[in-house]
C-alpha cells in the first residue's frame, strides 16, 4: 500500500469538513451542519499551532484525516496534545492507515512543541477504537469528559 502522510492545507478544508460530518454520523448518529463544519474546520487553519490537521492520501486522494490540538499543563509544565477528528475513509480501515498517520502526526508534534502526552476522548460504546487506540499504547486516563454548552 502506498500511502503519503503530510499536513493538511487549505486545499483538503472540503474534505476535511466531510470526514467530520461522516465521523458524526458514524460514531455519534448525529447530523452536523455542513457548513458550521465547514466553517470551524477553515478557523482551525487561521490558528496556528494550536490546531494542526494531518491527512493520508494514496493514489485515491485524501483517505484518512487527524487533528491535534493542544491544551498548557501547568502540572506537567508541558504541552498536552489531544487527538480529535480521527477518520479512515471505510474502504481503507484495518491496514494500518491510522496508524501511519498517528504515528508521523505525532512525530512532528514532537519535533514542534516537545509534548508530554497524548489524549482523546472516545464514546463510551466505541470499542473498535478503543482496541486501537490500545493497541498504541494509550491507557484509561480516570478521568470523564463533562461539557457545558454556553449561549
Amino acid at each position: 500500500m502506498n500511502v503519503f502522510i503530510r499536513a493538511a492545507s487549505p486545499d483538503d478544508i472540503t474534505v476535511i469538513s466531510g470526514f467530520n460530518c461522516c465521523l458524526a454520523k458514524e460514531t455519534e448518529n448525529k447530523t452536523l451542519d455542513r457548513a458550521t463544519v465547514l466553517n470551524g474546520v477553515r478557523r482551525g487553519f487561521e490558528l496556528g499551532d494550536e490546531v494542526q490537521y494531518f491527512v493520508a492520501e494514496d493514489e485515491s486522494g485524501v483517505i484518512a484525516q487527524i487533528m491535534l490540538t493542544r491544551e498548557w499543563s501547568d502540572w506537567r509544565n508541558g504541552w498536552m496534545i489531544w487527538l480529535q477528528s480521527v477518520y479512515v475513509s471505510p474502504p481503507k480501515r484495518g491496514v494500518g492507515v491510522f496508524r501511519m498517520l498517528f504515528e508521523r502526526s505525532i512525530e512532528i508534534a514532537r519535533l514542534r512543541c516537545n509534548p508530554v502526552c497524548v489524549r482523546l476522548y472516545v464514546e463510551h460504546d466505541n470499542e473498535i477504537a478503543m482496541t486501537t487506540y490500545r493497541r498504541l499504547g494509550f491507557q484509561d486516563s480516570g478521568y470523564r469528559v463533562m461539557e457545558m454548552a454556553i449561549e
